[in-house]
């Protein structure tokens, strides 16, 4: 009772002081006292305020970084740590966010050291707002060593935990690029994996390594004085899946996708606009890009025009007399998106405007594209999508049917070795139409298909899948070319000692419709 009533007398003299004494003397006080502690502790103490400044009207990147690591943590046993946390979802996220509680701490480890962090909110005096910022304490005599390598290892965390977690959108330009926001978004949830994606296992894993190589190379391309970007060409006939293999890279690297539509862009003015306006971590998409604005032609109107400038400037000298300028300046009058001004959004100044940005053009025919837009350095990746090969047959098969093995797999790889593949888009269609019946009516009818093919060409068709770099290696990636070494049609005539082409590719559907058979008596047995 004695210790009680002593304790009540101390803070009833508190009381008194603290309503005789002046605010300055108090707070010179509580400077004292503080200072006392940090003296005799053993731990340094930084604040991560919540806003920057006195005014408070900046952001701090820091204090969302250490929100988003901690809230990366809170599954594991650093959490555990933590009584009581605060949960939220936001509409640019897909999953629940964890939260510090109001004055709560949480324990971390780094480097075999202990750390801690506090989630501080008062209340300003005479206001509804709040006060917020977080707590970092670490042992006094290692903060020089631990605090700078400990906020870098949050920041990259935290931002990848964030690439990771948000929304992905996709965009499309509306026609108003010269506007605050050229451009309108959807949520993007295309469900396109490589783990779905019908592609040949090498040619997936080398794209796979390669977007891999460029997300994580920030400090590679700053050290080598370029910009953080790269170009993919996608060429093939239609239904060889050139859009799900975009969706595909999306997902893989978390990224938006902006889909540029070139027709809806006024002038070069609008374009670089319109590249201003697109975020980090984002894939640019322009699809058919042999068809969308006829770019080709730009080359053609330079060379008969350059006749007309000539004459033009010999009779009026008030022309525009710059050396060789006239030629595009009769371009830009024109007021369209022209060659100039596309090759300078994949490659010039503007293309650096932001960091990690992936350009993809898409096109059904590569030779119709104007060569200097898929040189060295603006198309740096060429992949060139054709029929399944079997490896991607078999994971269409997977996918649509749930079989790894059908006893019309041979038929089927006959099939393709002879010229009768098929793109995943028409497989994918048959199988689909199959796939409330069981597997081996959706098969003969994927093989029907590709009979008809055969017969239908009256020859064989190779379509080779490759994968390009810098246009200098050129790396085979289907398996077609390893399949038909040796036995490919092409050189059965040629070949000494063999039989005609056309003997051999008679005697080939007899021995395929024979098996087609011999599976179809198994099954009915």
């Amino acid at each position: 009772m004695d210790i009680l009533s002593q304790l009540w007398s101390l803070l009833g003299l508190l009381t008194v002081l603290q309503n005789i004494l002046p605010a300055q003397v108090l707070s010179l006080l509580h400077s004292l006292i503080e200072s006392l502690q940090d003296l005799i502790s053993q731990y340094s103490y930084f604040d991560i305020p919540e806003f920057n400044g006195y005014c408070g009207v900046d952001i701090n990147d820091l204090y969302r970084h250490v929100n988003l690591y901690l809230n990366s943590v809170n599954s594991s046993a650093t959490a555990s740590t933590c009584r009581r946390f605060s949960l939220s979802r936001s509409r640019s996220s897909n999953c629940i966010s964890f939260t510090i509680a109001p004055n709560h701490t949480i324990h971390d480890s780094f480097n075999g050291h202990s750390l801690c962090w506090t989630h501080q909110v008062d209340t300003v005096q005479d206001s509804l707002e709040e006060k917020r910022s977080f707590t970092l304490k670490l042992p006094k005599r290692h903060r020089h060593m631990l605090l700078s390598p400990y906020l870098q290892h949050v920041t990259s965390r935290a931002e990848e935990f964030e690439r990771v977690s948000r929304e992905r959108r996709l965009f499309t330009n509306n026609g108003n690029a010269s506007y605050e926001s050229g451009w309108v978004s959807v949520p993007f949830r295309h469900p396109s994996t490589f783990e779905t994606l019908a592609l040949e296992p090498q040619l997936k894993r080398q794209i796979m390594e390669d977007l891999k190589a460029f997300a994580s190379g920030r400090e590679y391309y700053h050290r080598v004085g370029r910009a953080w970007k790269r170009g993919y060409l996608l060429y093939g006939p239609p239904g060889s899946g050139k859009s799900s293999l975009i969706a595909a890279m999306a997902n893989y690297l978390c990224y938006d996708v902006y889909d540029l539509e070139l027709t809806k862009v006024t002038d070069n003015s609008d374009l670089r606009a319109l590249l201003i306006q697109t975020s980090n971590r984002s894939i640019i998409v322009i699809e058919d890009i042999d068809c969308s604005l006829d770019l080709t032609a730009d080359r053609m109107l330079k060379a008969t025009t350059a006749t007309a400038t000539r004459r033009k400037r010999s009779s009026s000298s008030g022309y525009n007399k710059h050396p060789g300028s006239g030629n595009y300046q009769l371009l830009e009058e024109s007021g369209r998106v022209t060659l100039s001004g596309l090759l300078n959004f994949t490659d010039g100044l503007w293309s650096c405007c932001g960091e990690e940005r992936i350009i993809v053009f898409t096109t059904n025919h590569r030779d119709k594209v104007d060569p200097a837009l898929v040189r060295c350095g603006r198309m740096d990746v060429h992949v060139s999508l054709g029929p399944c090969g079997m490896h991607a047959f078999k994971a269409l098969a997977m996918n649509y049917l749930g079989i790894e093995e059908h006893s019309l797999f041979d038929v089927v790889e006959s099939c393709i070795r002879s010229g009768g593949a098929l793109t995943p888009a028409q497989i994918g269609e048959i199988l689909l139409r199959n796939r409330g019946s069981n597997a081996d009516l959706a098969m003969t009818e994927v093989v029907s298909a590709m009979q008809t093919r055969i017969l239908s060409a009256g020859g064989t068709e190779h379509l080779n899948t490759s994968i390009e770099y810098e246009d200098t290696v050129t790396l085979t990636r289907s398996p077609q070319s390893v399949l038909t070494v040796g036995s490919s049609p092409e050189n059965w005539d040629s070949s000494p000692g063999k039989i005609s082409g056309k003997k051999r590719k008679a005697k080939f559907l007899v021995r395929l419709r024979s098996l087609t058979k011999s599976g179809s008596g198994r099954r009915g047995v």
